[in-house]
């Protein structure tokens, strides 16, 4: 198991979350506790940069999923961009692509 960082670059009206490594079931903790640092009201569009993400597991998924329906009650919207190929392949498998925005590098 890898260590994952996070960085998170505020913006006027946009937060971007960047994470490199492993979203496994350690890393998608630490993505929840920054995710919920957020003040959603202020920031209602969350784009989640994927670029140097090797792996997402269920633990992943499902924090992506529960930030989705945080975000729905905020009227606030997330998106994922510059998934790689696995990455994609695996949001598409689980139909995440169904509820958010998802581009590939």
């Amino acid at each position: 198991m890898g260590n994952m960082e996070i960085k998170v670059i505020q913006e006027a009206n946009r937060t971007t979350i960047r994470i490199v490594g492993r979203l496994d079931e350690s890393g998608s903790d630490a993505l929840k506790r920054c995710f919920f640092e957020l003040d959603l009201k202020k920031n209602p569009d969350v784009v989640f940069d994927f670029q140097a993400v090797t792996y997402i597991g269920s633990a992943g998924i499902g924090k992506l999923l529960l930030f989705y329906k945080e975000m729905f009650e905020a009227s606030g919207k997330i998106r994922i961009i510059n998934t790689n190929p696995t990455v994609y392949t695996m949001l598409k498998t689980v139909k995440l692509d169904s509820i958010f925005s998802i581009s590939k590098i």
